[in-house]
């Protein structure tokens, strides 16, 4: 098997970070410090942080190095809108293509993650919670929409990460997942559209919640 280059290990690496929030939005820092906590050289570490900064996770700062880039209420609201949108064209489109066994793969996932709830491992749901919707973009058998869902989702995902510690926030989330599927089972077009919006909506007001909780330093005490 072909090694992965050692800039698209750094970058993978440092992408992960900024996207779970292990390296907080608003975090000043340089290629020397990054280099230094991967204990690499700068090289791949500069054409790492240069892609980061393509994809506008982080902000280059001219011979000051960089800021992991961080969202106001404003922009993440902005964020979820756009995203619950296109997955209302998402699941118009899974609703004509969507085969039984990726239905059968869908209620396995809502029992899974129901699972979970009820047992509190919380730290497995984001993960389903991406499953989940990452069917519902390979059943819209549509590669575009596919690639912006994925590209809009990674974007969101280290504003969900501290719905992870909020169980009544995740039984309303599997509530709307069971809905969409059980929509999609009866190709109810009206019924699966409206859900997605439900969810959109309250994940977005659950979002900004928590970010308010967050910058008032009352929710999160200092991770790994």
């Amino acid at each position: 098997m072909e090694k992965k280059p050692l800039k698209d290990k750094v970058y993978q690496s440092l992408r992960h970070e900024i996207l779970t929030g292990k390296i907080p939005g608003g975090t000043h820092t340089t290629e020397t410090s990054i280099a230094k906590h991967l204990n690499v050289s700068r090289t791949p570490v500069r054409e790492a942080m240069q892609r980061l900064v393509q994809e506008k996770l982080i902000i280059s700062l001219p011979r000051a190095g960089y800021i992991i880039e961080t969202l106001t209420d404003e922009d993440i609201q902005d964020l979820f809108t756009t995203r619950f949108e296109i997955e209302v064209l998402v699941v118009k489109k899974a609703i004509q293509f969507i085969t039984v066994d990726e239905l059968n793969l869908l209620g396995d996932n809502i029992d899974q993650t129901r699972a979970c709830i009820n047992s509190g491992e919380l730290q497995k749901i984001t993960d389903l919670d991406l499953e989940f919707h990452s069917m519902l973009y390979k059943a819209s058998r549509s590669k575009t929409l596919y690639r912006i869902c994925r590209h809009l989702g990674d974007l969101t995902m280290k504003y969900r990460h501290g719905l992870n510690l909020v169980r009544d926030l995740w039984k309303e989330a599997i509530t709307n997942h069971t809905t969409i599927y059980q929509a999609l089972l009866e190709k109810d077009e009206v019924k699966a559209v409206q859900a997605i919006q439900v969810h959109g909506d309250q994940a977005r007001a659950q979002l900004l919640d928590i970010m308010k909780k967050i910058r008032s330093d009352s929710f999160f005490q200092d991770g790994d």
